[in-house]
Order: structure tokens, then C-alpha cells, then sequence
């Protein structure tokens, strides 16, 4: 970092400790802990992208760039102020930020924010979400436009690209965590095989790893939430951290969550030209609902899957008059 004038060695009354984490590259990449510092940071919120809302678009084009910036959040550089505060202590002396650190409690929504203004009134064939940047297209002659657009930006804002890590017009290519194009998306593999290898949780805070990991698949598996009751239901209790009583309903839960993305289930992209068929279903635990498209043939594709599990009160109002409540449960 000292080498690419990332930080320097200065003075503060501010500091942070710093660790070495895991990364998926050859060296060790540092972390700075700036808990005690988001703890007492004003934060300046700027909305984060909806991943769904995207994923959703550029499933649906037959042609897909995808570019990814180099170095990410350390291509903003820090002001005076930001610099001081965000400081931190190594053993040969205490170093100072000149670029954006990752680790910072403002720093995705500072990011956000400058990807928004730098593809303002682009929105209609680039969403970025952080440093990875889709650019979709209907036909070849209007993608080279658009990639050329985009380029032109990056350029002018001074940010760089890592060629290595992009993907230039594909019909299929990988997104944040998803295979998507030509109308359709999937889970990439491996966040699949991350789901599978997952061990049998002991804790509860290993059951809400599993769920979140699961999780981010949900709108890809029928009945979500239903399925997971049982684990969702093991958290209840004050105490966070405690281990569970791992039932054979967990069990079941787990191995029948593993299984449903062990299928690979594909999603079809919206059509906003065609109909769409609503499904709803409810039982005892929870309601779920498929939003579903017929293509050309005729044949049926599910686009989306929801649900949700009831809380105790719902439950009450669903024993106690079944049928009289839908509208309070889509509420």
C-alpha cells in the first residue's frame, strides 16, 4: 500500500488496529478494524443498488459486458479530514489513508454514489453495483455504442479498469453471483458448491451464515421460507451466540435447502410485453407465491419465487379465520 501511494506514514490522534485476512489471491490482503470508529461515524447515506432489480435486466439481453474496476474503493482519494480519522497502527508506526479504505461504514453508499453520477442518464443499458459494471444490449450495433459510452465516462472520471476480470459482449456471462443472458439466469456454480460444502451448524450463528449464504438464492427455490421454518425457528431466544438443539426438522430443513440448489434452477427474465401469472399457496407456517410467463410456444417458466413464513401473530389470524386475511398478510 505504501509502494502504490495508497497510505504514508504520519501522525494522529485517531487510530485504528489492523489485521491480516484471507483473500482469493496469492498474498494476504490487510483489513483495517474500524469498529470502534463506525461506531461513532455520522453516516451519509446514499441508497445501494438492488441486486434483484439488476440481476432482472441483464438476464434479459442477448448481449452482456461486464467491467470491473480496479483496485475498488482506493481510486476515491480521502480529504484532509477523512484521512486523520481514518488512520490506523501497524508495527513500524502509524500509517494514513490517502485513498478510501475498505472496511469504512461510509464507504459503499460514498461508491454508490460516484458510480451514479459518473453513468448518469445511462440507466437504460448500464447498472453498476459497486465496482462491477453490466452493460446490456439488445443487438450488437447498439452494444458497441453502449460500451463505448461507458468507456468514455470511466475514462473521463479518471478510474481504471482491470482487463483481466472483464467480460466483453457475451451472451452468457457471470454477475454478481448469478449466470445470466439470453433471457434467463442461474446461480453460478460456485456459490452453489459454497452452499453444499457448508457443515452441519452447531450454533446459531453458524445456522445464520448457512441461511444468509442460502439465502441469497431464495427468489430461485419454491418455497423459501417455508422450508427453512424449522432453522429460522431454532434462533428464537435472547441469547445469540448459544449453541442449538439441532432436530431431525433442521436437519431436513438443511438437506432439503442444499438439494433444491443442487438442481441449478434457471429463473426466466421478465417479459413486461406478456401477461404474468400470479400463484399463491398458504399453509400453517407461512404463505408462498410463483410469478410465472408464457413464452412463444405457450409453454409456462417461472420467473420468480416468494415467501414468506408467518409470525406468531399472523399464524393467530390464520387459525382463526383462514381466508380472511390476505390482504393483511400482503400488506
Amino acid at each position: 500500500m505504501l509502494d502504490l501511494n495508497i497510505i504514508e506514514i504520519g501522525q494522529s490522534y485517531y487510530a485504528s488496529s489492523m489485521i491480516l485476512v484471507e483473500s482469493t489471491g496469492k498474498e494476504p490482503r490487510p483489513c483495517i478494524d474500524y469498529r470502534l470508529l463506525n461506531a461513532n461515524v455520522r453516516t451519509q447515506f446514499f441508497p445501494l443498488p438492488n441486486i434483484e432489480e439488476r440481476i432482472k435486466r441483464v438476464a434479459a439481453a442477448k448481449y452482456i459486458t461486464v467491467i470491473d474496476l480496479a483496485k475498488g474503493y482506493w481510486q476515491i482519494p480521502l480529504s484532509e479530514r477523512a484521512r486523520r480519522y481514518s488512520a490506523f497502527v501497524t508495527s513500524f508506526g502509524t500509517c494514513i489513508p490517502l485513498r478510501m479504505p475498505f472496511g469504512l461504514v461510509n464507504a459503499p453508499y460514498f461508491f454508490s454514489k460516484l458510480m451514479a453520477q459518473v453513468l448518469e442518464n445511462c440507466d437504460t443499458f448500464a447498472v453498476p453495483y459497486l465496482g462491477d459494471i453490466a452493460i446490456y444490449s439488445e443487438n450488437s450495433e447498439d452494444h458497441l455504442k453502449h460500451v463505448d459510452e461507458v468507456l468514455k465516462r470511466i475514462g473521463n472520471a479518471q478510474l481504471t479498469i482491470k482487463p483481466l476480470k472483464c467480460k466483453f459482449a457475451q451472451n452468457h456471462t457471470k454477475y454478481l453471483g448469478h449466470i445470466v443472458g439470453g433471457g434467463v439466469r442461474s446461480p453460478a456454480e460456485a456459490k452453489i458448491k459454497a452452499v453444499m460444502d457448508f457443515p452441519t451448524p452447531k450454533t446459531k450463528t453458524q445456522i445464520r451464515a448457512f441461511l444468509g449464504l442460502a439465502g441469497y438464492y431464495a427468489h430461485y427455490v419454491q418455497n423459501f421460507s417455508l422450508i427453512a421454518a424449522p432453522l429460522t425457528q431454532s434462533l428464537k431466544g435472547k441469547i445469540k451466540k448459544e449453541g442449538v438443539n439441532w432436530t431431525q426438522d433442521c436437519n431436513r430443513a438443511f438437506t432439503e435447502l442444499k438439494n433444491r440448489l443442487t438442481e441449478i434452477p434457471v429463473l426466466h427474465a421478465p417479459d413486461y410485453s406478456r401477461e404474468f401469472t400470479v400463484q399463491t399457496d398458504a399453509s400453517d407456517l407461512g404463505i408462498g407465491v410463483v410469478l410465472s410467463q408464457r413464452n412463444d410456444k405457450g409453454e409456462k417458466h417461472p420467473v420468480l419465487f416468494l415467501s414468506k413464513k408467518f409470525t406468531d401473530a399472523q399464524k393467530k389470524i390464520w387459525h382463526n379465520g383462514k381466508g380472511m386475511c390476505s390482504n393483511y398478510l400482503c400488506d
